[in-house]
């Protein structure tokens, strides 16, 4: 028997459990916490695991993911046993990580499990729609298919994900830049001119007064003045963790200008291309809705995605239930209703995510242009405080003087 160090967390609760517990190996250990209804999240054995400083990576990140997806297709659409399949893609993957849990999916499948059940052990890596998706496959014998889908589904989403990081990178850039000149203004700048006044005794205007209290108050207190910034952000990731903070966070995603739309719109790329799928997979649409809900990440579209959940299995159309939420451009229940009526509703669910697809793409490109002016504008404000404050007592003292 082994010791295994084990983080988990209880259906429907944030907090985490963890403990330690007694088993043979890996797989004895993940069944009996699951026994205990108990999802593992992480598993290592020794008893002494917990303790260990490690740079060991513990997640899977989305390229990975996509890899490890499309090659899997190919294998099984080459005809090659699946167990094959996933040794081969165990050397390969470079993730030790990743390959661990690998590992244990063949040994899993080997045991005369379906590789769906198996991938619900691991929810941290593969989310319910993958599990979902590959589940449908294997019933209907077109696994590789599914694969494929699952794989063009990843790529899109690690593309809108790339574009909305390169969107965000000129503002980010700037926002460093301005802070690194406001320091450089506080720490070196500001003390050599107060001196300079003071040596002169001339009254200084009241925004003058400001600016060098202000800059007195940050050097001598800068410790706390960082501390309290720092703990102020945890408190505020604390605050949006709690219901009440999550839903004004979440609705501020959707609301800020230029965010606000762009956010929508990713949103709604990302429903439609994951209905899309599971539309393809054969999945019924009530149980493709409540899997898709989960791949939101926002209380609000939650609210209206259980709202239709109820709808639809009141006996109502998917179109009809979408219409009624404010939350869902109008454009989109039409298309659905027409979907629904030529009973091709995967064709009209790949049709909305390109069109936003293309508005998300058209954001993206023009978001330094739109940015642009209001940088200018929050820097030019903070240039023209600092300018007014300092050069006015100078100009005044130099008239002094002469």
């Amino acid at each position: 028997m082994a010791t295994f160090q084990y983080t988990a967390y209880r259906p429907g609760q944030k907090k985490k459990v963890v403990g330690k517990i007694e088993a043979s190996n890996l797989i004895e250990a993940n069944r009996h916490l699951r026994s205990e209804n108990l999802v593992p999240v992480q598993i290592i054995e020794g008893a002494a695991a917990g303790r260990r400083f490690s740079f060991k990576r513990h997640k899977v990140s989305l390229p990975d993911k996509i890899i490890f997806t499309r090659q899997l297709a190919l294998m099984i659409k080459a005809g090659l046993p699946l167990t094959n399949a996933l040794e081969s893609l165990a050397k390969q993957t470079g993730n030790d990580y990743f390959r661990e849990v690998i590992l244990q999916l063949i040994k899993e499948v080997k045991g005369g499990r379906p590789l769906s059940s198996v991938l619900t052990n691991y929810p941290h890596v593969f989310a319910e729609v993958y599990v979902a998706v590959v589940k449908a496959g294997e019933s209907t014998g077109q696994l590789a298919e599914v694969l494929f889908n699952l794989a063009d589904q990843q790529e899109k989403q690690a593309e809108i994900i790339s574009k909305v990081r390169g969107a965000l990178l000129y503002p980010a850039v700037i926002l460093v830049a301005l802070i690194g000149v406001v320091f450089l203004i506080v720490f070196f700048v500001l003390p050599s001119l107060q001196s300079i006044f003071l040596d002169f005794g001339s009254d200084l205007p009241l925004t003058t007064r400001i600016l060098f209290s202000s800059s007195t108050i940050i050097r001598k207190y800068y410790l706390e003045f960082f501390g309290g910034l720092i703990a102020l952000v945890y408190l505020g990731k604390w605050w949006a963790g709690r219901p009440t903070g999550r839903m004004v966070y979440d609705r501020l995603k959707v609301s800020v200008p230029i965010f606000g739309p762009l956010t929508k719109k990713v949103y709604m790329a990302n429903f439609s291309r994951t209905m899309a799928m599971l539309v393809h997979a054969s999945l019924p649409i009530l149980q493709s809705i409540k899997i898709v809900q989960k791949t939101i990440n926002n209380e609000l579209y939650n609210k209206s995605f259980e709202a239709i959940t109820t709808a639809v299995e009141n006996g109502q159309s998917l179109s009809k239930a979408i219409d009624r939420q404010e939350i869902f451009p109008p454009m989109v229940g039409q298309l659905i209703g027409l979907g629904e009526e030529s009973g091709d509703l995967e064709a009209v669910f790949l049709e909305i995510a390109r069109f936003y697809d293309s508005e998300v793409d058209n954001i993206t490109r023009n978001m330094a242009s739109l940015i642009e002016p209001i940088m200018i504008v929050i820097m030019g404000l903070g240039v023209g405080f600092i300018v007014a404050s300092v050069l006015g007592p100078i100009y005044k003292l130099t008239s002094a003087i002469q």
